[in-house]
């Protein structure tokens, strides 16, 4: 929830506390800057396309400006507060969208855009806001870690749930709750309760009436053995929303009429059973995701679906020597083949990439606006990447080959299927490739000091003939995409 003044007046009460009451609350600050530049070309994947496409024919042309050059930035500021021997209190801000934005995004101080003589004058527009992303306080019992406030969940791989404590994640699982943690030994049993939203469609406010909520309800069964490197873990969730919340609303491709669709009460199970284990110099971790429940009007207006949709990965690490590694990740991410009532397709986590462009982006939002470039899930596909690093003294050269295809595909002869990027159902009259294509990515990261990051990356993406469907005779023709860039990281 972005709330200024009130991310303000907690920042102003922070910040006086450690100016003046240092030696009563001690308060220690950490965080993450970072600026980064972006060259893409051809994000549209294809040649260029002159009229844009039927948004319910399920082509995957893109039309308008195919090549990308964008620079921005990352900030949060993580407070800690030792209260007592018993409390703790934490946070996180941030500014701009979530975590951060573009460079360039908030610097018009003339708004209606007369006057030339205002050319240099480029003060600060005030449009950007300060966010409460996190805001706890921790409670050290005997039998238990408690957490309650406005916190961050991570789980496994970050398949699903991701705390986004990686310096450039730009999203988290955030819950507004209560979580326990209670261990014995090696075991560790963790239920937690949090409200996830509650808003309705003409409003961004929370609303009292419970007919508004989204919440969720699990725990977690763990066994960690560091003897033994090995833990072992599930969980269980089970998260409902109400019929009058907007959060999970259906939002049909543009020009399509009642493009807001009301998606209705919704509750989802997700269990997740979780492996990690090291033998000496290999390490291997696997996470599963099982979502299964009633998911509302996914559809259209008419039809109430039933979520049945799993995710598999699987990561290994193995240590040549001190300076080389490589390793190996494979998943499978179910898609939707849209002939059912029974959505089927998963969506794993923003924050949890494979590739420099595959999965990475949003790439209709880089011509048609209005939406996040950054918002882009792994969907519908079984991958297999394989990678090694170099390090040698402040430097590490990084290299990966990825290779993907479709779980579900357009069929032809009037069936039925989905668009897993646009989000919508349709009927197709051509068959589709399976097809992703691989991706060739480079990279490398040099430790300019303990806390700055230096970090470049090139990327080739041989795009499959997926990209090429028009559900016509006429298909698209394909172009690859390739680029680069560099980042620096600023860790303190």
């Amino acid at each position: 929830m972005t709330v200024t003044r009130f991310a303000l007046f907690l920042l102003f009460i922070f910040s006086t506390l450690s100016i003046n009451s240092a030696q009563a609350l001690p308060i220690d600050w950490s965080g993450v800057f970072g600026a980064d530049t972006h060259l893409i070309n051809n994000t549209c994947k294809s040649e260029g396309i002159d009229t844009k496409p039927d948004p319910r024919d399920g082509t995957q042309g893109i039309t308008g400006d195919c090549n990308a050059s964008f620079q921005t930035y990352v900030f949060k500021l993580n407070p800690q507060m030792i209260v007592n021997d018993g409390v703790t209190l934490k946070g996180e801000f941030s500014t701009g969208h979530i975590r951060g934005g573009f460079s360039g995004d908030n610097s018009a101080n003339n708004q209606d855009g007369s006057g030339n003589n205002s050319y240099f004058f480029t003060t600060p527009a005030q449009r950007s806001s300060l966010n409460v992303n996190q805001m706890y306080m921790e409670l050290y019992a005997d039998t238990a870690l408690v957490k309650i406030g406005r916190m961050s969940k991570h789980y496994g791989l970050g398949i699903v749930f991701d705390d986004g404590n990686d310096p450039w994640d730009r999203f988290l699982t955030m819950y507004d709750g209560i979580d326990a943690e209670m261990k014995v030994g090696n075991f560790s049993l963790i239920p937690y309760w949090a409200k996830i939203s509650s808003y309705s469609e003409t409003s961004t406010k929370a609303e009292p009436n419970g007919s508004f909520d989204v919440r969720e309800a699990g725990v977690t069964a763990k066994y960690d053995n560091k003897n033994q490197d090995l833990v072992v873990s599930v969980l269980y969730a089970k998260r409902s929303s109400e019929t009058k919340n907007a959060l999970y609303n259906s939002e049909e491709p543009d020009n399509v009429p009642a493009s807001t669709l009301n998606r209705g009460k919704t509750e989802i199970t997700v269990i997740e059973p979780f492996i990690s284990k090291k033998w000496n110099k290999l390490k291997v971790a696997a996470e599963a995701s099982l979502q299964s429940g009633d998911y509302g009007k996914v559809y259209d207006n008419a039809t109430t679906s039933t979520l049945s949709s799993q995710a598999f990965i699987l990561d290994a690490k193995y240590e040549l020597n001190p300076k080389w590694e490589v390793g190996f990740v494979a998943g499978q991410v179910s898609g939707d083949d849209g002939s059912s009532d029974e959505f089927e397709a998963s969506y794993l986590h923003p924050n949890f990439h494979v590739a420099d462009f595959m999965f990475r982006y949003n790439y209709a939002a880089f011509s048609e606006g209005g939406k996040s470039i950054f918002d882009a899930s792994i969907m519908n596909t079984r991958f297999y990447k394989f990678h090694a690093n170099y390090k040698a003294d402040k430097w590490t050269w990084k290299s990966a080959l990825i290779i993907a295809k479709a779980m579900e595909t357009a069929q032809g002869g009037g069936k039925g299927a989905y668009h897993h990027e646009e989000g919508y159902k349709f009927t197709s009259n051509q068959s589709q490739s399976d097809n992703l294509g691989w991706e060739l990515d480079f990279g490398f990261d040099y430790r300019w000091n303990p806390n700055v990051t230096i970090s470049g990356y090139y990327g080739y993406w041989k795009v499959g003939d997926y990209y090429s469907y028009t559900n016509d005779t006429d298909t698209l023709s394909l172009s690859n995409m390739h680029g680069g860039g560099v980042k620096a990281t600023l860790e303190f």
